[in-house]
């Protein structure tokens, strides 16, 4: 009888350890899908969102790369049984995406790093949380183009024949080119008429047009292209790789997004993701960010001096960030995409 008590009290000892590492893990054995956006943004997001979550909480996050108009269809497809338990959209998508019910409103009471956000930055309520801006600059490289660009218009120069890349309006980069092309040609989001009008003259301009941005970016590192608009982070970290692009912002003004993410309706697991957002809107993870893109941050973070130099938007105000209506442009996107590509047969 003794035997068998001092045996079941050693095992007891043994066991409670591994016990306490089991329970340590709140999330092990739990996958969350996410959509992703490829290159080194997928890396950091991996490097410091996805990595401490895993080390600490035992959650696997698999980042399926692609466009966000993409995976926002596949869930309207799949609402009942969705394929991401988190979607990473921008400001663009995000009416469409509140319109078909396909996310939760996410509040402060479940995830304590909201608070850190800079005032007004959330552009729809309790719907999606953002974590960084982009901002569509105009990309210029400056061993090719001796005399920069300043202006939308100057797309149209004879010295940047077919060495253009666009960003199609698949991309809500597109669509940010179509409102700064607009302001620069006398239309704004009720008639972009003369933005497509500008673009059809500008045809033997244009190398290349394409949705992704990682094809675009290497098109820039590899020098097959010298100028067109493009995001302000990945130009930034283009230059800093040795290829001299420089960063411009246009005189019509800076048309700027937010980049979001959301708790997927019906998703399967829902502390999962909100802890995920937690770590998203966190120092360790918005610093690296910004760091490596200058994307300018929505957070109260604090920067050196180097980045706060090189961010497009300054301060809790983001000053030079043009306000958009985004239910609007959500209406008009299939239309405005038509009108591209008649524009640029």
């Amino acid at each position: 009888m003794y035997r068998r008590t001092f045996l079941s009290a050693v095992a007891g000892m043994i066991a409670a350890p591994a016990v306490v590492r089991a329970q340590s893990k709140q999330f092990e054995g739990v996958v969350l899908n996410i959509n992703g956006y490829g290159g080194d943004y997928d890396r950091l997001l991996n490097g410091y969102v996805a990595k401490p979550l895993r080390e600490r909480t035992g959650l696997q996050v698999k980042y399926q790369p692609g466009q966000a108009s993409a995976a926002v269809a596949k869930l309207i497809a799949s609402k009942d049984n969705p394929p991401f338990d988190l979607i990473m959209a921008d400001s663009p998508n995000m009416p469409d995406i509140i319109a078909n019910d396909l996310v939760e409103k996410t509040t402060e009471a479940e995830v304590k790093n909201i608070a850190k956000l800079k005032p007004l930055v959330r552009e729809f309520g309790d719907y999606g949380v953002p974590y960084l801006t982009n901002a569509i600059v105009l990309a210029c490289n400056s061993r090719h183009i001796k005399q920069p660009l300043s202006s939308y218009e100057d797309l149209a120069r004879a010295d940047l024949k077919g060495k253009l890349a666009l960003i199609s309006p698949e991309n809500t980069g597109g669509l940010l080119t179509l409102l700064g092309i607009g302001a620069a040609t006398g239309g704004d989001a009720e008639n972009l008429a003369p933005a497509f009008s500008f673009l059809s003259s500008i045809k033997a301009n244009i190398a290349t047009i394409s949705p992704a941005t990682t094809n675009l970016a290497q098109l820039y590192q590899q020098e097959e292209v010298w100028a067109g608009p493009f995001w302000d982070g990945r130009t930034y970290s283009i230059r800093q790789s040795g290829i001299p692009l420089a960063t411009i912002l246009p005189k019509e003004g800076v048309f700027g997004l937010l980049n979001y993410v959301s708790v997927v309706k019906n998703s399967k697991n829902r502390e999962a993701a909100l802890a995920y957002i937690e770590q998203a809107l966190s120092d360790e993870a918005i610093g690296p960010m910004v760091e490596f893109f200058r994307y300018s941050p929505v957070t109260k973070i604090s920067v050196s001096g180097a980045v706060a130099n090189d961010l497009v938007f300054k301060g809790d105000a983001l000053e030079g960030f043009r306000k958009v209506d985004w239910e609007k442009v959500a209406k008009s996107r299939s239309l405005w995409s038509e009108e591209f590509n008649k524009a640029m047969r």
